[in-house]
């Protein structure tokens, strides 16, 4: 087979058009074309160059005996006894140029090499654990245990990849620096040892199949590539699935343009945000099937959505500063919403979702019957529904107080749109920061009060016959967690484990005294 038509054979296999190869060889495409038709050869470095880029030395090119280009490039992957051979001939050469280095430079090559492993090694372990996670989280709609299993098998599957990438990256930069320098100099003296001349032969460094020793990491290297493919797969499906979010949430914006001139400036952000999504996903599709990418295009496109993004944000902006924010109650039919419960064991009645959390206030009212409690809510009730929940926080009993949206999605809609069109944002809660009231006689009161204050510090405000309660911060800490159940009522823990204790201190604070336990598994001394 003549050199034209092995050429042809090993560009398309590779997957090269002739333009590509051309670019590559740093020749016409003419040239090329002449070299396939047998009507030229290409000169002795441009073989060179074609034995290096297709895996094969001269002799498979130019030799007419050889017929079978797959069996060129199958005997190069294949010869395993050829990488176990050049992988000895590194280990002996390494060893050869220890025993003759000075002890001061073998130790200063040792030292550089660690410090080159153990910064590979830091910058690997955020980026395979920032990358296991932005993987995994695209796996949220699973249940949280099967997300922490990809995690953790994404994490291991990354940090053994990072692991060859980084000894390919250790024993190159060891081979440059080192290996490559000691060869060049015992050359030097075994020229100058010959008769005591030098000669001015010019040498030319041809890839020979004999002469590979960094053979041996070819295979780690593929390796390595088809598990960066792999996650560049992923991080493509994950892009997809964030286009598409992109392009939905675009044609609902530009619907919404009509209401207001605002929704014009998002749906352009979003637009070059799905653009630069598509592109990012057309790059890797390219890289995993080896196309070419057009890297002048790329940019265009990157700086044009980046120029975009810049004007849609400015734009945005400007028109968010013109729209008021209100809080329109004549939109609900607010009434006041009572809830009744019993006093018992210790009780303690928390709110959750319902204006300021941490806001409470107790009217005092005698003619309440004794451990009969009135929880009370200005409310609107064709929009929201007033309910209570039982929870236990430290051992003691709490009925927590919560309100759930009831109304028609389509009902608010309506609202926001109609004001958007004034440039108005409605609040949508309608009741502004109201805390929570809470009925009973004074007894009662005195005893919520009580329990309240054993699970948090408060700030206590009292006139005529109304206490206000605003909770500053939790009445106990543990530091280090605790292995074990607390009980607020008697102050005291229960233990899960042996050997495993909590240490007391008392911290003065603005609104009281601060429990912090500070746990460990030392025992303390008796």
């Amino acid at each position: 087979m003549k050199f034209g038509d092995k050429l042809i054979e090993l560009r398309k296999k590779n997957g090269y058009s002739q333009e590509e190869l051309a670019e590559k060889l740093g020749v016409s495409r003419q040239s090329v074309s002449k070299w396939e038709s047998n009507n030229t050869y290409p000169e002795t470095d441009k073989i060179i160059q074609i034995a290096n880029l297709f895996d094969c030395s001269m002799d498979d090119l130019i030799n007419d005996k050889i017929t079978n280009v797959e069996s060129i490039q199958r005997k190069n992957r294949n010869n395993v006894k050829k990488i176990w051979n050049s992988l000895l001939e590194f280990i002996t050469n390494t060893i050869d140029m220890f025993s003759k280095m000075k002890f001061i430079e073998g130790l200063k090559c040792v030292i550089v090499i660690l410090l080159l492993a153990v910064i590979l090694n830091i910058v690997g372990i955020i980026i395979c654990n920032s990358a296991a996670s932005i993987i995994a989280n695209i796996f949220t709609f699973i249940n949280h245990e099967v997300v922490q299993t990809i995690r953790e098998i994404l994490k291991n599957i990354f940090h053994l990849v990072w692991f060859i990438i980084s000894a390919i990256a250790i024993i190159h930069a060891f081979k440059i620096k080192y290996l490559n320098k000691y060869e060049h100099v015992e050359i030097k003296k075994e020229e100058k040892t010959n008769n005591n001349k030098t000669t001015n032969e010019e040498v030319v460094f041809v890839k020979n199949e004999n002469e590979k020793p960094f053979e041996f990491l070819e295979i780690l290297a593929k390796i390595v590539i088809i598990f960066i493919k792999i996650i560049a797969g992923f991080i493509a499906l994950g892009t997809i699935f964030t286009s598409i979010g992109l392009i939905i949430a675009t044609v609902v914006l530009i619907a919404c343009i009509p209401t207001n001139i605002l929704f014009l400036w998002i749906s352009l952000l979003l637009l070059a945000a799905a653009t630069v999504s598509i592109e990012i996903i057309v790059l890797l599709i390219k890289f995993i099937f080896n196309k070419k990418i057009d890297v002048p295009l790329s940019l265009i496109i990157f700086i044009s959505c980046i120029i975009l993004s810049g004007i849609s944000i400015g734009l945005t902006a400007l028109q968010i500063k013109n729209i008021e924010l209100i809080e329109d109650k004549s939109i609900f039919n607010i009434e006041t919403k009572e809830i009744e419960i019993n006093y018992k064991d210790n009780l303690v009645v928390k709110s959750w979702g319902l204006g300021v959390d941490n806001q409470y206030k107790y009217i005092i009212d005698n003619n309440i019957e004794e451990n009969k409690i009135i929880i009370s809510r200005d409310i609107d009730e064709n929009y929201f529904k007033l309910f209570t929940r039982k929870e236990k926080m430290d051992n003691l009993p709490v009925i927590i107080v919560e309100e759930n949206s009831t109304t028609d999605v389509k009902n608010i809609i309506d609202i926001y749109i109609s004001n958007l069109k004034k440039n108005k944002l409605v609040t949508f809660n309608g009741y502004g920061n109201d805390p929570l009231v809470i009925k009973a006689n004074e007894a009662t009161i005195n005893k919520l009060i009580y329990n309240m204050k054993l699970l948090y510090l408060v700030e206590e405000k009292k006139e005529d016959n109304i206490i206000d309660i605003t909770v500053r911060d939790d009445k106990v800490h543990f530091i280090n967690g605790l292995e074990g159940e607390y009980f607020a009522i008697n102050d005291s823990i229960k233990y899960d484990v042996e050997d495993y204790t909590c240490k007391k201190e008392i911290e003065i604070t603005e609104y009281g005294e601060r429990i912090n336990y500070i746990c460990d598994y030392e025992k303390e001394d008796e």
